[in-house]
């Protein structure tokens, strides 16, 4: 028995904690749709705070509503005053008829229907068949397939009147504005409380953002008035406030009249989408208004009391000078500015001020009215460019109407200059008359068909045909025609854009004519003419090559290129390549010629020169043209020429040799023969000891200028053939110059003055102290040589980081401009040297040294001012 008496509470304690959790469950599914609906409500009451525009406020309520209900239609109904009533906003389920933008006649709703809505009542109507309804309002119902219905009314309690009326003259009755209406149309349905509630709330939100539109209407009209009204009543508030001193009952009367109309002024300030704000004498802020902080950024607390944090950048408005002419009563109405919000964006504003007077008629502040016009200015200007462009454009444009597509067609309503330049018909001869009037016998009317069954479809479309200007004359027309719609899609005009391409034409023509021109010069062209891809294959080339390189042009379509040429010759060929593709979509892209030998169909060798440049084909591939020429027997006859121009630079290099030889051998040689016969036969030449050192002197000389010349001639043939030693080593160049400079100081005695001066820091080089001094020796013998006595020679080293510079500066008869092009050349010397000794081979030395040390030389002259040359060796 205890067992079963267990069992028994066990299975009581089961039954309630199932019921509980059933319980639960049930709160859980209505707490969620009680969410929803909240989330609903304050979704849409949020839209409604949010949006002033009642059409995207409505559209939404219905929308929102169908898809939570999960009903078929939902509908909004607007009693009209005289009866009747339309469904303006509506969502519908397919396959249901729409019933938007219907209007049904009084006896659809009858009067006692309408009063008891008025009073807030609501109908939920489950099945339209069973119900306590109408019979014609069932049949009204049942041809929309309406099974089951939900209505709310949507009442406001206090309706504004219309303009005219003053602000605070209501209706206290309630206003049935319409109906809120859920169908159920696929079945009958039992209207839930939870739903009635939420369609009453939701009513009531319509009714509010209804209430709130009209009233925004209203406050719009009020504001266009709203400057002139501010500057009238301030004026009539300064008279009233003199004419009060004479008479109580008037000052009562009016104070009452300025209580309402300050409070009217305020709620216009408060209400108004520009920004109304008023400065006191010192410039700072008394009244902010919730446009102004939405259109600047700074809120009304932040402001007030505070200076104008307004700042006019407009380089023609001074806001310092506008503010006083305000206070000295000068008015601005509509002046257009700019300046920056708190966030540092810019906007485009239309500014109108006016002095603010006091009770005595003196002005005591400024009051100001913005509008925010950057929006409106971006626009107009955008207009204004598309204007320009369709006035300017050298297209014809031609607006029509949209209608008929058949004959007569669609009639001419504006034309612009380009039409007038391109067809000679004046504006006024084609408005009214249809584009028609352009076609004549060779007009294409299989193509002019295509164009009517475009329209048809109200398709755009783009053809060219023969039309006709007014002289009669043909011209080739391409235009494009696209229909334009309004802001409801409906199709209203047609623009066609037509362009005058007599001449492209022309162009096509020629261009046929020339590309046929062109193949029949390439293919009896003597150049062979290749077209590669980038990778070297062959996908033409002209037949010209079977008669140079003895293969038929189809043989080698599909070949590389690479296997025509000399192997050596391949990276010629394909550097040849590469630099046209690099070069590819530069001003001037022809390559430079290259040489490379080509294998002949006998396997012999032909010696070709070919450019090559890069192109895209009509399908915008790219490819490679590359020209080549048969030069075999031009390198011949070149070989030929240089080997005889080498023979004459030989003839003319030993010509000069020999007479410089002769020359400078002899007359040394002669010096210390006449100096040694002097010793020999004149005893007392031998005797007196300064005569015997002078005639020593002489001989020693002589030798030293012979074995110089000799050293010379032996250091260019080692440099020519590469046995000129280069031993570098770390040297004190400042020290070795300063030294050396001193010996040929001593050596030119005191009829010349050598210097040596130092720029930068004196840094250690690894140069060779021999080619140096040969470097040193000959150019400062050159400067010596070729200056007057008691000229000045300098040299000057600079040291940079990575080099040392020598320059060496005479004041010498200098270097004509002519010869300055062959100093390098042995033996060579200037033409205005006359009868001063050398051999012309100074400067040669100094560049085979130079060269060794991997330096350069410059030799800047000037004839009757002197030379300068430049020597920069590297310090590594």
């Amino acid at each position: 028995m205890t067992m079963g008496f267990g069992v028994l509470v066990l299975a009581i304690v089961c039954w309630y904690f199932s019921q509980e959790v059933l319980r639960r469950r049930r709160a859980e599914v209505l707490l969620l749709r009680q969410t929803d609906r909240e989330r609903l409500i304050h979704q849409i009451a949020q839209h409604i705070r949010q949006s002033l525009d009642l059409d995207e406020v409505l559209k939404t309520t219905v929308e929102e509503v169908q898809q939570f209900l999960g009903a078929d239609r939902v509908l909004l109904y607007r009693l009209w005053d005289d009866g009747t009533g339309s469904a303006i906003y509506e969502t519908v389920l397919p396959p249901y008829p729409r019933v938007l933008g219907q209007t049904f006649p009084e006896e659809v709703f009858p009067v006692e229907y309408h009063q008891a809505y008025s009073l807030g009542k609501t109908r939920a109507i489950m099945n339209v068949e069973q119900a306590d309804v109408q019979p014609c309002l069932a049949e009204f119902v049942r041809q929309f397939g309406v099974k089951a219905k939900l209505v709310v009314p949507i009442i406001q309690e206090n309706r504004h009147q219309p303009a005219g009326y003053s602000l605070d003259s209501r209706s206290a009755a309630p206003y049935l504005w319409g109906l809120l209406i859920a169908h159920q149309c696929n079945r009958p349905r039992k209207w839930e409380i939870w739903e009635l509630e939420l369609m009453q709330q939701l009513a009531t939100q319509v009714a509010i953002a209804i209430q709130q539109s009209e009233l925004y209407n209203q406050l719009q009209q009020l504001n266009a008035g709203l400057e002139l009204r501010v500057q009238d009543r301030t004026a009539e508030l300064a008279t009233a406030n003199h004419s009060l001193q004479e008479e109580i009952l008037e000052r009562q009367r009016t104070e009452v009249a300025l209580r309402h109309t300050n409070e009217t002024l305020q709620a216009l300030v408060q209400a108004s989408p520009r920004a109304i704000f008023m400065l006191d004498l010192e410039g700072r802020v008394k009244i902010w208004n919730p446009a102004a902080e939405r259109m600047f950024g700074w809120t009304e607390v932040e402001v007030m009391d505070c200076p104008n944090p307004i700042c006019l950048d407009d380089p023609q408005a001074d806001q310092t000078a506008l503010q006083t002419s305000v206070l000295q009563g000068k008015t601005y109405t509509r002046m257009e500015l700019r300046c920056h919000r708190r966030d540092g964006i810019p906007i485009d504003i239309s500014f109108s001020a006016a002095p603010l007077p006091d009770s005595d008629g003196q002005i005591r502040g400024i009051v100001a009215v913005i509008a925010d016009i950057t929006e409106q200015k971006r626009q107009a200007e955008q207009v204004r460019l598309l204007q320009s462009v369709v006035v300017n454009t050298n297209d014809a444009v031609i607006i029509t109407e949209a209608e008929p597509i058949s004959e007569p067609g669609p009639r001419i309503i504006y034309v612009n200059e380009a039409f007038t330049r391109i067809t000679g018909y004046q504006p006024e001869e084609v408005l009214g008359k249809t584009p028609r009037l352009l076609q004549g016998p060779k007009t294409d009317g299989v193509i002019l068909q295509q164009v009517r069954t475009a329209l048809t479809h109200w398709e755009p479309i783009t053809v060219e045909v023969i039309n006709y200007r007014k002289d009669g004359t043909e011209f080739w027309n391409e235009f494009s025609i696209v229909p334009v719609a309004d802001k409801q899609g409906r199709y209203t005009h047609w623009i066609a854009v037509q362009r005058d391409t007599t001449g492209r034409k022309q162009v096509e023509q020629a261009l046929r004519q020339s590309e046929e021109r062109f193949r029949s010069l390439i293919e009896n062209a003597l150049d062979i003419i290749m077209i590669l891809d980038p990778e070297g294959t062959i996908h033409y080339v002209s037949p010209s090559a079977e008669k140079v390189l003895g293969y038929p042009a189809a043989t080698l379509v599909g070949r590389t290129l690479l296997e025509l040429v000399h192997p050596e010759d391949w990276v010629t060929t394909n550097s040849l390549m590469q630099a046209c593709l690099r070069q590819r979509g530069q001003q001037t892209h022809l390559t430079c010629p290259i040489e490379s030998r080509y294998r002949h169909q006998d396997s012999s060798w032909r010696m070709m020169e070919a450019i090559a440049q890069a192109y895209t084909d009509s399908t915008a591939i790219l490819r490679i043209i590359v020209t080549a020429r048969d030069i075999t027997e031009r390198k011949r006859l070149d070989e030929v020429r240089l080997a005889l121009e080498r023979e004459k630079e030989l003839s003319a290099l030993k010509t000069r040799f020999f007479s410089m030889a002769s020359h400078e051998f002899r007359t040394p040689l002669s010096t210390a023969l006449a100096a040694a016969q002097l010793l020999e036969t004149c005893q007392d030449e031998w005797n007196h000891s300064e005569k015997r050192l002078r005639n020593l002197h002489r001989i020693q000389d002589s030798v030293r200028n012979m074995v110089q010349l000799l050293d010379d001639i032996l250091t260019i043939n080692r440099a020519e053939t590469g046995k000129l030693e280069f031993n570098p080593q770390l040297l004190d160049v400042e020290r070795y110059c300063r030294q050396f400079v001193e010996e040929m100081q001593l050596s030119a005695g005191g009829q010349y003055s050598l210097t040596v001066t130092c720029q930068g820091s004196s840094t250690p080089a690894y140069l060779d102290s021999k080619l140096l001094r040969s470097i040193l020796s000959n150019l400062l013998s050159n400067a010596i040589k070729y200056s007057p006595q008691g000229g000045m020679i300098g040299l000057t080293l600079e040291f940079e980081p990575a080099q040392v510079l020598l320059q060496v500066i005479d004041q010498g008869i200098g270097i004509p401009i002519d010869d300055q092009k062959r100093l390098f050349e042995p033996f060579y010397r200037g033409k205005n040297v006359r009868t001063i000794p050398g051999t012309g081979l100074g400067l040669v030395v100094v560049k085979k040294c130079v060269d060794l040390h991997q330096g350069t030389i410059q030799v800047m002259s000037e004839v009757g001012r002197g030379t300068t040359c430049l020597v920069t060796l590297p310090l590594r």
